[in-house]
């Protein structure tokens, strides 16, 4: 059995004492230094990244907003070329337009100069028949200046003097 003795009792709790100011005074001293060193450095990194994390969230603010403004240019320059396409295809459909009604025109005036050139060159002929017609009904000859009298009283009553 275990005797417990107030001796064995009082040395053991005055080692004990002693024993912990021998380690608290060498060995608790320099754990605390090295656990305060290293509290130490984790504060410090905390703290830098969160520094970093606020500059990285800095630099996203201005990177989307640079892609913002980018996305804003680029769609102002379609618009801009889609307008210069769109002035660029009426003025070539008005040119268009232009040439269209010119080539009418003149199409039409060359038409009509042809036709009275040939309703001129018919009722030459017509006259010329009608005088020889005549020429044969009367069997006379008629000279030069009483043919051109007599065209030209035929083409005045026809509507259109003889040039």
């Amino acid at each position: 059995m275990l005797e417990f003795s107030p001796s064995t009792i009082f040395f053991t709790i005055l080692n004990l004492l002693v024993l912990y100011f021998i380690l608290r005074k060498l060995l608790f001293g320099r754990i605390n230094a090295v656990l305060e060193q290293r509290a130490k450095l984790v504060r410090e990194e905390i703290t830098s990244a969160e520094e970093k994390n606020r500059q990285a969230q800095a630099l996203q603010a201005e990177y989307e907003g640079r892609l913002t403004d980018a996305r804003q240019e680029a769609a102002k320059i379609v618009a801009e070329a889609q307008n210069r396409g769109q002035r660029a295809y009426e003025a070539r459909l008005a040119q268009a337009e232009d040439d269209a009604r010119r080539v009418q025109a003149e199409a039409e005036s060359r038409l009509a100069t042809e036709r009275e050139n040939m309703l001129r060159g018919a009722r030459n002929e017509v006259a010329s028949l009608a005088l020889l017609a005549a020429a044969k009904a009367a069997q006379t000859a008629l000279n030069a200046d009483s043919d051109r009298a007599l065209v030209d009283a035929f083409l005045a009553e026809v509507g259109e003097p003889h040039e």
